[in-house]
């Protein structure tokens, strides 16, 4: 920059403030994004793993006190925070459809043919024809409320009609008389639509029914058209002050009754993904309306105004059939939504996490790899977003379009960024660069984006991934920084490349970055492969070991300020976290002192500091939030369980005007809210949830625990409705014990071996947030028999001692005796069963056909803590194997098995680990990430295979087999860690098959 051109610099930024007080000059502001519109909740799921039956769910309910029930094929299951559990009633193990909770606290469950039961808090009550009940075909629950406040509990059956509670007994209602003989499914009742109090009932095949309050019989509705048979479900909601009626169908989509008229969305008109629909329900707004949920077979539904998205397995649910939906408000004011699937029960808690999905683009390739969130020119914002293989898409007026031919892109563009930029005039010049090195260019007042010829060449490997405007002696410039052939520069319409500073190395440029320093020069950096590079203004100079760089890949780089106004560059490297350099002085780069918090993976992304001076770090592995401290920065990492939609992080990141930071990731776009933070300070309710003497449930409070009985056994549960695997416990026996336990998520305590007395059990509970509960106290009293009371104890020690007296002087010699031989044969015996416990120890963890360690060794390898650090993981698969076991029967195949292993075996070191990981599948676990090394052993491996035939037993031919290899290395110390390494290395065994097999393929060669 020239010093005129610092010296108006200088100038604007003296009359900013002045400008910024008069109301002309102020910017209107900028309405956010609405991330509830645009991105989706995260859900819990719970399944067989859970406690829960195989069977699916029908119905969801929680309690007053903050239990979910659930109701399936297989029973009714209480979920106690952290387990289902089946009941142990033999009247509630019959197939329930249903579970309501009446106004008054009470639950109740419906069963498909034999009646229904309440529970009173202790123990179930069943009814059915057999004690007067009028239907043992039960379907579903509702109340209603008569002009006197009056509540009515309804039971609709499947062959009787509607029956009601009158006090403790059910009664057929007078007017089923009126109503078809036809099943019944669905109930509600109204207040403004027709007459007050009016009630509503969905029937199977004959559409909707109602009545007024007063009457008894019921008339068909022949008012708006309603194409509906199956009428599933109904709820009455509040809009704008007016009441609406949803309607849900199994066979004809919703439905949205309201006194102006009816409104229908289905899958034929092309709002809807199913017309089978189940259950509806509600949750509030601030504005007074609610968001509407409807449970359907391809997901859940969410209506917000008249604006439908829908959640499936995508957003990270187990399954796309939900049967039933309910809505609970927490003790802290979150929207619990708690839903009823084919594969279990999943839940979301609204709100909880200040995480949302703002796009699923690219979830079946690599992701999201370019976003931009800018104002739209009409107070409000709009978002692009792009991946590899699905295109560009921009998200405006409350809608996503996918941009096609005519506007410049194809729907399956692998595009790597979207960038805009500012022209001197004022307008914005996008920028789209495609994987292969093409470059597109929309200008202002152009409708399609256009190709741009380039200097470098477009080839597979090559792409632009970053762009930067500066002006330089009044005139502007652009820079752009490719993966293969380093940085450019395009100036009054001509190219200028730049040779890399090490012409024997590849030159890959990830950032550029512009920095004026204190004497208004402007400097440009740039992160590449080689480490920092420093523009002169004629050559780039680059500076890795020697300035004292960990690591020379850099792969992100971002220029934060520090507290003192020193210009500090944080630079993302591929293997060595962050590294922070001083360029204050440009030609006396500093490296400073690594006191950075340690970040969840090595490979750091661009650094992006928002206005609060928090620093997010993207990484391969998760998030981290850095939050200044008087002493350096605190530390948070949010992963999957805090809603981020993948771990793995995409080189873009962003944070946008309203602090909100937005990264791309292998799972899509993903965006934290740090205002929809909630601070948790809520205590969970603590409760007892049972009682066992000798294996039998005991009533309480006090447990009453006869004389003789062998073990107790006390339960207790956290309900907490969110992130309950981090609920943790102590507990403390009173007077028996000096100190309370180790906080653990143990959620029971058992006893064996008290001595008779009086005890009190302490237990304490908190919560994710640490918050702890009000404790809970159990009294037990252990009674003695008649020979454990303190006088019979007297005589009995007196007698002991003359015995043991009497004994020792003739036992001393003969044991004497005994003891060398004694010791000799235990000593033998320990001997023995040492080594057949090491045998048996072997075979658990060894293939029998190949002799090499199995699948479960290698599994225990990858999840040791002991063993954490990075590892290169090479998954082996035999070409076309099935086809030789056609050919040449399984004895062949299973040579041909033998013979890979054998390979195996020659071609690794000693300290390397393999495996038969199933089938036709072979594993080497390789501590440390030396990819070469992995490669050299892979290609060792594929070579051995291919090159010698293998013979077939009993014939006078051999047979030619190959393999493919795939390499993934990552950091190990856990179950979760050795999943996304495994799926890694198997997604690059499979792009070696679709190469063509019999070839090794590294990730690496995928990885930006």
């Amino acid at each position: 920059m020239s010093r005129i051109g610092v010296l108006l610099w200088m100038l604007l930024c003296i009359a900013m403030p002045a400008a910024a007080q008069a109301p002309a000059s102020r910017a209107a502001p900028v309405t956010p994004l609405d991330l509830m519109e645009l991105g989706a909740p995260a859900f819990t799921d719970f399944t067989t793993r859970d406690g829960l039956p195989d069977a699916g769910m029908m119905s969801t309910v929680v309690d007053r006190e903050g239990f979910v029930w659930g109701a399936s094929p297989a029973g009714v299951y209480r979920y106690d925070g952290r387990h289902w559990v089946a009941s142990d009633d033999p009247a509630m193990a019959h197939s329930a459809v249903n579970v309501y909770i009446d106004h008054r606290g009470t639950l109740w469950a419906a069963f498909r043919n034999t009646g229904l039961a309440h529970y009173d808090g202790t123990r179930w009550h069943a009814e059915s024809t057999a004690t007067g009940l009028p239907s043992d075909q039960i379907r579903r629950f509702a109340e209603t409320v008569d002009a006197h406040g009056l509540t009515t509990l309804w039971a609709l059956t499947w062959d009787n009609g509607l029956m009601r509670l009158v006090g403790d007994r059910w009664q057929l209602d007078p007017g089923n008389d009126s109503l078809p003989a036809d099943p019944l499914r669905s109930m509600a009742q109204t207040h403004q639509l027709g007459a007050p109090g009016r009630q509503w009932l969905g029937t199977n095949a004959r559409g909707l029914w109602y009545r007024d309050e007063g009457q008894a019989h019921w008339r068909r509705w022949e008012g708006h058209a309603l194409d509906a048979t199956q009428v599933e479900h109904m709820l009455p909601v509040m809009r704008d002050g007016h009441e609406e009626l949803w309607i849900s169908t199994y066979v004809n989509g919703l439905w949205r009754l309201r006194a102006d008229g009816m409104d229908h969305w289905s899958q034929q008109q092309g709002n809807l993904p199913s017309n089978v629909l189940y259950s509806i329900a509600a949750t509030p707004l601030p504005d007074g309306n609610s968001v509407i949920w409807v449970a359907t077979r391809s997901g859940l539904l969410r209506v917000r105004g008249d604006t439908l998205q829908i959640f499936d397995r995508r957003h990270g649910m187990h399954s796309d059939v939900i049967r039933d939906i309910s809505a609970w408000r927490s003790p802290d004011g979150l929207d619990v939504l708690w839903m009823a699937t084919d594969s279990g029960v999943s839940r979301t808690a609204l709100g909880a996490s200040p995480w949302s999905i703002a796009s699923l683009m690219g979830t079946g390739s690599l992701g999201v790899f370019g976003f931009l969130v800018e104002p739209d020119g009409r107070g409000g914002e709009r978002l692009w977003a792009s991946s590899a293989g699905e295109g560009l898409a921009l998200y405006e007026d409350h809608h996503w379009h996918r941009l096609t031919e005519s506007e410049g892109i194809a729907s399956n563009a692998n595009i790597g960024s979207v960038i805009a930029t500012a022209n001197p005039d004022g307008g914005k010049t996008y920028w789209i660069t495609l994987r292969g090195g093409a470059l597109l260019r929309r200008r202002p007042g152009e409708s399609r984006f256009e190709s741009m010829a380039t200097p470098w060449r477009q080839r597979t490997g090559e792409m632009v991934y970053d762009t930067l405007v500066r002006t330089v002696d009044g005139k502007q410039e652009q820079w752009f920084a490719t993966r293969e052939t380093g940085l450019y520069r395009w100036r009054d319409g001509v190219w200028t490349s730049f040779p890399p500073p090490d012409a024997k190395v590849p030159w890959r440029a990830m950032r550029v970055r512009e920095v004026i320093d204190g004497g208004g020069r402007s400097w440009l950096w740039a992160a590449t492969n080689q480490g920092l590079s420093r523009f002169n203004g004629q050559r780039w100079d680059t500076m890795s070991h020697d300035i004292g760089l960990p690591e020379t890949n850099g792969i992100g780089l971002t220029m934060i300020p520090d507290a003192a106004g020193r210009q500090i560059l944080w630079l993302g490297t591929s293997s060595a976290g962050v590294t922070r350099v001083d360029v204050t002085d440009a030609l006396d780069p500093r490296v400073l002192p690594n006191t950075l918090p340690t970040p969840p993976d090595p490979s750091v992304y661009n650094a992006q500091p928002d206005s609060k001076g928090r620093v997010y770090l993207c990484t391969n592995n998760g998030v981290q939030l850095l939050t200044p401290t008087a002493n350096g920065y605190d530390s948070r990492v949010f992963n999957r369980r805090d809603g981020i939609v993948h771990q793995e992080c995409n080189y873009v990141q962003a944070v946008d005007a309203h602090d909100r930071f937005w990264t791309g990731t292998l799972g899509g776009l993903a965006v934290y809210d740090p205002q929809h933070e909630l601070y948790d300070n809520q205590p969970k309710p603590l409760k007892i949830t049972g009682l066992e003497i000798d294996g039998q449930r005991a009533t309480g409070p006090l447990l009453d625990v006869p004389a003789g009985a062998r073990e107790i056994r006390i339960d207790y549960a956290l309900l907490s409705w969110y992130r309950e695997a981090d609920s943790r416990f102590r507990t403390q026996l009173v007077g028996y014990e000096t100190t309370p336990s180790a906080w653990s998520e143990q959620a029971s305590r058992t006893f064996n071996a008290l001595p008779p007395g009086r005890y009190l059990l302490r237990v304490e509970a908190r919560d994710h947030a640490g918050n702890a509960s009000t404790p809970m106290e159990v009294a037990i009293v252990l009674h003695a028999r008649w020979w454990q009371t303190p006088g019979f104890r007297i005589l009995v020690g007196m007698a002991v001692l003359l015995l043991v007296y009497v004994v020792v002087l003739l036992r001393t010699r003969h044991l004497r005796t005994q003891r060398s031989a004694l010791e000799a044969h235990v000593a033998m015996r320990t001997a023995e069963l040492n080594i057949a416990n090491a045998r048996l120890l072997d075979l658990s963890y060894r293939d029998a056909l190949t002799d090499l360690p199995n699948r479960r060794r290698l599994l225990e390898a990858l999840e040791d803590p002991a063993q954490a650090g990075v590892a290169t993981l090479i998954l082996i698969d035999v070409d076309h194997f099935k086809s030789y076991n056609d050919r040449f029967g399984h004895l062949a195949g299973d040579q041909a098995l033998r013979h890979v292993a054998e390979v195996l075996r020659g071609c690794v070191r000693s300290d390397e680990l393999i495996a038969r990981y199933g089938g036709e599948e072979f594993a080497c676990l390789i501590r440390g990430d030396d990819i070469a090394h992995a490669q050299t052993v892979a290609e060792c491996i594929r070579a051995a295979v291919a090159g010698r035939d293998v013979p077939i037993q009993g014939e006078t031919q051999s047979m030619h087999i190959t393999v493919s290899a795939g390499i993934a290395r990552g950091p190990l110390g856990g179950s979760e860690q050795a999943d996304q390494l495994l799926r890694r290395a198997d997604r690059a065994l499979y792009q070696a098959k679709h190469d063509g097999r019999d070839r090794v393929h590294s990730e690496d060669s995928d990885t930006p």
